[in-house]
């Protein structure tokens, strides 16, 4: 039996949309958190394999799916990408309890 497919998906700065259209990625661009709640929604009811790449405006925001997705593990893998304006300016959900538990704060560059 083949593996399912994984699905490619992008949501974000319409300016970084287009680079990942031409990779092949399924592209929402300005993609709000409604749209973030309604994709990642489907991909767990369908228990779709998928890797998401969101920007990191929308990576930061706080709703339901996102946590339980990043809770869950497993089929759907979550990663962000920085501002396009700011390369350096890249936070990662794990930066601040990685920070409490070593102590130090961590600087971009």
């Amino acid at each position: 039996m083949a593996e399912p497919a994984t699905r490619l998906c992008f949501l974000g700065n319409a300016a970084l949309a287009n680079g990942f259209r031409l990779a092949g990625f399924e592209v929402y661009p300005d993609a709000g958190a409604d749209t973030l709640e309604r994709l990642l929604r489907e991909l767990r009811e369908h228990r779709a394999h998928a890797f998401v790449i969101l920007d990191h405006d929308l990576a930061g925001t706080e709703c339901k799916e996102l946590r339980e997705t990043r809770a869950e593990g497993g089929r759907i893998l979550l990663t962000q990408v920085p501002p396009l304006n700011r390369p350096d300016d890249l936070r990662s959900c794990v930066d601040g309890p990685i920070e409490q538990l070593l102590g130090v704060r961590w600087e971009a560059g």
